[in-house]
């Protein structure tokens, strides 16, 4: 497999995992999306796109593949973060190269961001050493 390949391990699919990212996840968002992150292990892209905003599924497909390509380009730079993208807007009408460029920024905004670890894990536990008195 290349460097740059997209492994079942790298992507959100189950719905509690989706629950975390829209419960406790940090928000930030573009003119055609909303992203989501959590604490992950690795960097993991989890994707919607709603048929409120999309009608067509050929339509919603195709903003899949451009938002997973765009991702499993930048992978290995990302920090660890569970990454939950939502389409919204006028996604419908715009073309490739605008929800390429657009979902590039919104992957550097939510990199920037800094969730905290879940609860129970081992980077939780020895941030709660640290903070004590």
């Amino acid at each position: 497999m290349s460097v740059a390949g997209f492994p079942r391990t790298a992507r959100i699919l189950s719905k509690p995992e989706f629950d975390l990212a829209f419960r406790a996840g940090l928000s930030a968002g573009s003119k055609l999306f909303r992203g989501l992150v959590v604490a992950d292990a690795a960097p993991r892209l989890g994707i919607t796109v709603p048929k409120r905003a999309v009608p067509l599924a050929s339509s919603r497909n195709r903003i899949k593949r451009i938002v997973r390509e765009a991702f499993r380009l930048r992978r290995i730079g990302l920090p660890a973060f569970g990454f939950v993208v939502v389409a919204r807007g006028d996604i419908a009408q715009a073309d490739a190269k605008a929800i390429r460029s657009d979902v590039e920024k919104l992957f550097d905004r939510l990199a920037a961001l800094k969730p905290a670890p879940a609860t129970g894990t081992i980077a939780d536990l020895s941030r709660a050493a640290t903070d004590a008195p």
